[in-house]
């Protein structure tokens, strides 16, 4: 595991984070289960356009505290997660699910500070994705700007208020997949 970008402490993008023997698992346990996964759209909690909400990402286990095939994959990320070394989230709560970008799917510019959220981390799965096929995470704030390639087995942790988006799948035949965490503090 190994810290590839830290932007102003909003956002850390970390590099090798699931072993490699697990992070294989998982990414053949979806593989072979990837057409039995029923997702839905995506919903969100900020003002998105009618055109902009028909292209939104879709989701699996977003809105439901039902189990999924991977729960207990998640219960490894989830403990590497708390206790990586470049974000304090000792303290904090972690829901997740599943998050798939078809061709032409984004998500619009929103900052995450709703729900008592902290953060919000952004597991890439895709072994195979080029730059061209888009998918990047955008940021922004005053202190600048800039972008997250998608990498598999890297996470991208942001800091709620950190304005940021992702541009749509530009490939017809590779679905952009992540496993999609917020990151809450404890009440």
């Amino acid at each position: 595991m190994n810290l590839a970008y830290n932007f102003k402490d909003k956002l850390f993008w970390i590099h090798n984070f699931l072993p490699k023997n697990i992070y294989k698992q998982m990414y053949v346990n979806f593989i072979k289960n990837r057409n039995k996964i029923n997702f839905e759209k995506t919903t969100v909690s900020w003002k998105t356009f009618k055109e902009e909400e028909e292209n939104m990402s879709e989701s699996f286990n977003q809105n439901s505290n039902k189990s999924f095939y991977l729960n207990d994959y998640l219960k490894t990320y989830h403990a590497l997660l708390k206790h990586q070394s470049f974000v304090n989230l000792i303290d904090h709560e972690f829901e997740s699910h599943l998050r798939k970008f078809s061709f032409g799917q984004h998500l619009t510019w929103h900052n995450d500070d709703v729900d008592n959220r902290g953060y919000a981390a952004t597991f890439y799965f895709n072994k195979t994705w080029r730059d061209s096929w888009g998918g990047e995470l955008m940021f922004k704030c005053d202190e600048g700007a800039g972008f997250i390639p998608v990498v598999g087995n890297s996470v991208a942790i942001v800091k709620a208020g950190l304005m940021h988006k992702v541009n749509s799948n530009l490939k017809k035949t590779h679905t952009r997949i992540n496993i999609q965490t917020w990151i809450r503090n404890k009440t």
